[in-house]
């Protein structure tokens, strides 16, 4: 697998934050620190200042791919960024526990000309540099990983992967997840959290992570985590997984010579439909095929390139009945999710008001009680449709993060 190493400095392992940290937050700043730590590693700067910010440049385009974001509404990006530089992060001092520091993780960003000018104060800039302890992290393998809490655990494996994970209390752990008042019910808190981020990091990343329970009387008081390294075996598998190529990427390789349907060709052919339409690349083969030129599919992409074959005209055509094509069956797709989203949700909803305890039901009417005396009494739900309807709401975003992030 390809690597994208980050040393990331132990400090920032699990940092407790004031505010919860999203996916694509925990990723794109993971971006952020590995572009900050190639400069300041090669830079001249003989002494960096704690308190001092220092500025760094990206490409946004290879943030947004570093990270995983396939989010297409900038703005959504945007909002994330914003959220982020109100983090505050919290370092105790490990021998005087009455000693802190606490700064915010992104003091400033700035997006212009396709690029991202971003701040960090001093204090990470030099942890970046020096080195001292750190955990070296694949951010293309972190990539791969949906869920918030899987990046969080991922990181804390790899952190103690030549070790073992300490033995945490239930508390310490919803402290790094940032989850005191999330997943009241322990049964909720394994399913949604730990279940949920150990299966996916056994599936999708070179270690298996699994944990046990220890008890103190009846409550859940210690949680132990368990990592297993994967074997070489296993991620070669990974490395020759078939690809489901498109009915074109298909349709092309059939009626390429018989010599050139090798299988890296589909490959090559899949790369130059994202540039050029079926119908140009279809007429460019039969060129390549009439010109039997020694290097055949050298031959037929510079064919491509030049417009041997197809006006300009009839390719930019074809290309966008094409691109609307696709983006009509997006739209539909993602409404056929949405409408299932909003089914499963509500069904999930009805079944959890019936679950609620005393507690909760409690939180629930203080919130009614509070939105009644704003709306009037001819508009406003009951309290039963008020509290369904948010923990439909609830449900609806932690589904949709699953599904478009």
């Amino acid at each position: 697998m390809k690597k994208e190493l980050l040393n990331k400095p132990n400090q920032l392992i699990a940092l407790k934050t004031k505010g919860k940290v999203t996916l694509i937050q925990r990723k794109i700043y993971n971006v952020f620190l590995k572009i900050a730590q190639n400069e300041v590693k090669f830079s001249n700067l003989e002494e960096i200042v704690e308190d001092k910010v220092y500025s760094f440049e990206v490409d946004c385009e290879i943030v947004h791919s570093m990270a995983g974001a396939k989010i297409k509404d900038l703005n959504y990006i945007e909002e994330e960024l914003e959220d982020l530089m109100g983090i505050v992060a919290t370092v105790r001092n490990e021998d005087n526990r009455i000693d802190w520091d606490k700064f915010s993780i992104l003091p400033k960003i700035k997006k212009k000309d396709g690029k991202y000018k971003y701040m960090l104060l001093g204090n990470v800039v030099k942890s970046l540099r020096d080195q001292n302890y750190f955990t070296p992290l694949n951010l293309i393998m972190l990539k791969s990983l949906s869920s918030q809490y899987s990046v969080i655990f991922y990181e804390l494996a790899i952190r103690y992967q030549k070790y073992k994970i300490p033995k945490m209390s239930i508390e310490k752990v919803r402290e790094i997840t940032n989850t005191e008042d999330d997943y009241e019910r322990v049964y909720d808190f394994k399913k949604y959290v730990l279940d949920k981020a150990c299966e996916e990091i056994s599936e999708k990343t070179d270690i298996k992570l699994s944990y046990s329970t220890e008890k103190r009387g009846r409550r859940i008081a210690f949680i132990d985590f368990e990592i297993e390294r994967k074997k070489e075996k296993i991620k070669s598998e990974v490395r020759v997984k078939k690809v489901d190529y498109s009915k074109e990427v298909l349709e092309l390789f059939e009626i390429l010579p018989k010599e050139e349907q090798v299988e890296t060709h589909k490959r090559e052919l899949k790369d130059l439909l994202d540039n050029h339409s079926f119908e140009y690349i279809k007429g460019d083969i039969e060129y390549a095929k009439g010109a039997k030129p020694d290097n055949f599919f050298g031959f037929l992409k510079a064919s491509c390139d030049s417009g041997h074959y197809a006006a300009a005209k009839l390719e930019k055509k074809e290309k966008e009945r094409e691109l609307a094509r696709k983006k009509a069956e997006e739209e539909k797709l993602k409404k056929q999710i949405k409408d299932n989203i909003e089914k499963k949700s509500k069904e999930k909803a009805v079944k959890m008001y019936n679950d609620l305890s005393k507690k909760e039901l409690d939180k629930y009417d203080d919130e009614y009680d509070r939105m009644a005396r704003f709306v009037p009494e001819n508009i406003r739900p009951s309290r039963e449709e008020y509290i369904v309807g948010s923990l439909q709401d609830e449900i609806r975003e932690e589904l949709e993060e699953l599904l478009f992030n």
